[in-house]
């Protein structure tokens, strides 16, 4: 913990000592900034699959989303991967927190003020140290260092740097309950609350290729978000589908028979009555003729968009 505080100051001190809001070291790192919220249509794709019976999922953290979604669907005990270790502090402890304490209203409009332009550092403060009655112990303490480290240097260089936009990427505000079933309504919301407190989020600072020796459970559902699209850092560009199936293979191995993987979100599959694009997984030889146990769905347009998206599933026969 005493490193992620470290690395977590060191975001907010690099802005503060340049007095903008703004990308710090490398993408992916063990340290850096954490989205706020999914860009991804998660209600879309959770809604392709039956949840009954089913009680444990493998997820990419991110922003938590992707947790939070499955368990509102009922889905009890969810472990959860990153590489970035920030992700546990703000999703298990930021946004876990808000999820307990407020009612959906109070929900939707504290975490709109959170990220805007004109709020203030102890009214941030005061937010935040409201919330550290609802955290486990180790997130509270994170964030009782974080905030007292941020009111500190902003002071001392006289600065109102907005924490959370130092801290995460703040995007989707506008699509939020459109992209999450937990937001679609106060019924959704409160179905969540209900079984967060007792329902079983794990994180692990984990890299998706390495899943299988990982992680040692056996899980219905195994969420990787848009990760393959990334795979070409360590692969290179020229991976093709007879890696893809090896991969796969090793996620079979923790998964439950009939299982199901959500392998690729596709970003911008298509435009409605238009072109679908071929390629599903960017930098890579694969396209969507090279495949064969996977099967592609497209997501419906969200309202006022044109553009859809798509996901890859792949099912583990008995």
């Amino acid at each position: 913990m005493e490193k992620c505080i470290e690395g977590a100051k060191r975001l907010i001190e690099h802005q503060i000592k340049n007095k903008q809001i703004c990308n710090v070291g490398e993408s992916f790192a063990e340290y850096q900034k954490v989205y706020a919220w999914t860009n991804e249509y998660i209600k879309g794709y959770l809604d392709l699959v039956s949840f009954a019976d089913k009680d444990s999922a493998l997820a990419v953290m991110a922003s938590g989303d992707h947790a939070f979604n499955l368990i509102e669907k009922g889905i009890r005990t969810v472990d959860t991967f990153d590489t970035n270790r920030l992700t546990e502090f703000y999703a298990l402890g930021l946004k876990r927190a808000m999820i307990l304490k407020y009612d959906y209203k109070t929900f939707l409009e504290v975490t709109q003020r959170l990220y805007s332009d004109d709020i203030t550092i102890d009214e941030i403060s005061e937010i935040v140290f409201g919330l550290l009655p609802f955290m486990d112990r180790k997130h509270a303490i994170y964030w009782r260092n974080i905030i007292d480290f941020n009111m500190h240097i902003q002071r001392e260089n006289n600065t109102s740097l907005n924490l959370f936009r130092m801290l995460n990427f703040a995007n989707n505000f506008e699509n939020m309950d459109l992209l999450n079933n937990y937001l679609v309504d106060e019924e959704h919301y409160e179905r969540l609350r209900n079984c967060l407190g007792s329902a079983n989020i794990t994180f692990k600072c984990a890299n998706a290729m390495n899943l299988e020796s990982e992680f040692n459970s056996q899980y219905d559902f195994i969420l990787l978000s848009n990760i393959l699209d990334y795979f070409s850092i360590r692969w290179k560009f020229d991976w093709d589908y007879e890696k893809l199936k090896k991969y796969e293979e090793s996620l079979k191995n923790i998964l439950k028979p009939e299982g199901i993987i959500f392998l690729k979100y596709i970003m911008l599959h298509g435009i409605t009555d238009k072109m679908v694009k071929t390629t599903v997984i960017g930098n890579h030889l694969v396209t969507s003729k090279d495949l064969t146990d996977e099967e592609i769905v497209n997501l419906p347009a969200l309202p006022g968009n044109k553009a859809f998206s798509g996901m890859v599933l792949l099912r583990k026969k008995k």
